[in-house]
């Protein structure tokens, strides 16, 4: 049987995630651009309650699969990791098909109690079948990655992603067009009458989020038949010779047991990881009602009893989803690190597990300094090159997007913080590190979001702090835990560089309006970033934090080839 290396394995899931993050970024704005603020409220808010039930049956079951697998594979046991995969496949499918009933028949009261009106009821529907297709989605995947064959997990994940986007965007511009037509021709919009075509395209809002959230549902059952479909046709690998060979298989009950006991802690640390969605949820419409109340000036060209959603929905669709680009690719850095821990852990070499997490947390930090510099001083300009003509949304989300850089560089190193401590056995503390700081969000929510001087960046800087804290106690303990001495350089000198980046953007972008210029918005806002993107990687080879040996090495070699 065929096995890939360590090395290969991780190129081929960091790619994927390269992949799959610029096509979901590329189908996220469009769609933004289609729902607005208030559409988004929709979709968002949807997910926000989903997300603890996905977590809690589905979280866990590919690594818990793919660790009972690998180690039946090491011991030759080929007869009992087959029956792993159909004894996972049972015992994960059934509480998900439960979980996805129970969500069909509360949703009315689900959607009247957390989202902007009832008719967001469809939304959760949309959302229940990928519950049991994630479930079987999870199983199917994890057991290839514990055969070491990581290519089935990075093709199937760009398969769902892409069709996700395409019949995503397709579903919800279909339901735009029938609402526009219905309503030319009758006045009406899904069996209401309208004055107006905007009462109308309010009107369609949450049947428009509906498509998209269901056209994923869709996308993840056409991945769970991509990956049934490859299994019959090409196999797994296993010979029947091995088969021959192994008889012996534990029994079900004993498999489910060690399934289960794998794959519940990590299934809690995720619900726990939700509850920052839901509690932004609960409290920034409630939140914002207040600050209205308490004079917090009006967006323009809105009704007051809509502007909490809107609000919300542009914070989530727009400031969240950009803050959250950069933290999934160090989570990456993470994962690729974890087996290097392993080994450095069982061979109880103090020094090369010192070696090892100040190069994870040095590498986050490098990574994650400059987006977060910039997403603080250039919110307005990054907003506006990825979402231009959603003008109100934009004044709404920038501030807030401006306090999050800081949150986004935090969330970036205490990810794989948190990974490593699962790795070195410390499961328990990072439930209590995110359990502790969504304490201190929800109380900070609730008393920053009602100031009408702040409003929705008082659900940002409270962001900002829960992942601070977060960060500090994940970096710490993990700094603690592995006696690693980190240099004060390894985290200054690139914080210096992402300032000196930050500055440079900032007064390239001030400099054309400083002097009466009429220049190109995007374009200017394009280059500027760029500029300091460059700024960010002369500074570190100046104080000599990228390898230069190592890239003059291969600068070397890439010349004598080419």
């Amino acid at each position: 049987m065929k096995q890939q290396g360590f090395l290969k394995g991780s190129a081929i899931l960091l790619g994927m995630v390269f992949i799959t993050k610029a096509i979901g970024l590329a189908y996220k704005i469009p769609l933004t651009h289609m729902l607005g603020g208030s559409g988004m409220a929709y979709y968002s808010g949807a997910f926000a309650v989903f997300s603890p039930v996905l977590a809690a049956t589905v979280s866990g079951i590919s690594a818990s699969v793919a660790r009972l697998t690998a180690e039946s594979c090491a011991f030759g046991r080929y007869t009992h990791l087959r029956k792993v995969r159909r004894t996972a496949m049972m015992i994960y499918t059934l509480p998900a098909l439960t979980a996805a009933v129970i969500l069909v028949l509360l949703s009315g009261r689900l959607a009247g109690a957390f989202l902007p009106s009832e008719t967001a009821a469809i939304a959760l529907c949309a959302l229940a079948p990928s519950l049991v297709l994630c479930a079987v989605l999870s199983v199917q995947r994890g057991y290839y990655e514990g055969l070491h064959n990581m290519l089935p997990t990075a093709v199937s994940e760009i398969i769902e992603t892409v069709l996700r986007a395409v019949l995503g965007l397709a579903g919800a511009y279909a339901v735009f067009r029938y609402a526009r037509a219905d309503f030319e021709a009758t006045h009406g919009c899904f069996g209401q009458f309208c004055r107006t075509e905007a009462d109308a395209a309010a009107l369609t809002l949450p049947y428009a989020a509906a498509a998209a959230i269901f056209a994923g549902s869709v996308a993840t059952g056409i991945a769970v038949a991509s990956l049934a479909v490859s299994h019959r046709l090409r196999g797994d690998g296993i010979t029947p010779e091995q088969l021959a060979s192994d008889r012996l298989t534990d029994s079900t009950l004993c498999i489910a047991r060690r399934l289960c006991a794998h794959s519940l802690p990590v299934a809690g640390a995720a619900v726990i990881t939700t509850l920052s969605g839901f509690i932004d949820l609960l409290t920034v419409p409630a939140g914002l009602k207040a600050a209205l109340d308490a004079g917090m000036s009006l967006p323009e060209g809105l009704d007051a009893a809509a502007v909490p959603s809107f609000i919300y929905g542009s914070y989530t669709g727009l400031a969240l989803m950009v803050c959250g680009l950069v933290p999934t690719f160090t989570a990456m850095f993470g994962k690729s690190s974890l087996p290097s821990l392993t080994e450095a852990a069982a061979r109880g070499s103090t020094r090369m597990l010192s070696a090892r997490v100040s190069g994870l947390i040095r590498v986050s930090a490098v990574t994650a300094l400059p987006f977060g510099a910039l997403l603080t001083v250039m919110p307005y300009e990054i907003l506006g090159l990825l979402f231009a003509g959603r003008s109100a949304e934009i004044s709404c989300a920038a501030p807030a997007l401006r306090l999050l850089g800081a949150g986004c560089v935090f969330l970036s190193v205490s990810l794989p913080c948190l990974s490593a401590l699962q790795t070195l056995g410390r499961r328990v503390m990072p439930m209590v590190f995110i359990a502790a700081g969504s304490g201190v969000k929800l109380i900070l929510n609730l008393l920053l979001i009602p100031m009408p001087s702040l409003g929705i960046s008082g659900a940002a800087a409270a962001a900002a702090v829960s992942q601070g804290l977060i960060c500090l106690l994940s970096a710490g303990t993990l700094i603690r835990t592995t006696s690693t001495r980190l240099a004060p350089g390894v985290i200054l000198k690139p914080m210096f560089a992402a300032l000196l980046s930050a500055a440079a953007a900032r007064l390239l972008c001030d400099i054309p309006e400083a002097y009466g210029l009429d220049t190109n918005g995007r374009g200017l806002s394009l280059f500027g970033l760029c500029t300091g993107l460059g700024v960010y990687l002369l500074s570190l080879w100046l104080m000599d934090i990228l390898p230069r040996e190592m890239i003059k090495k291969y600068f070397k070699k890439f010349r004598k080839t080419y």
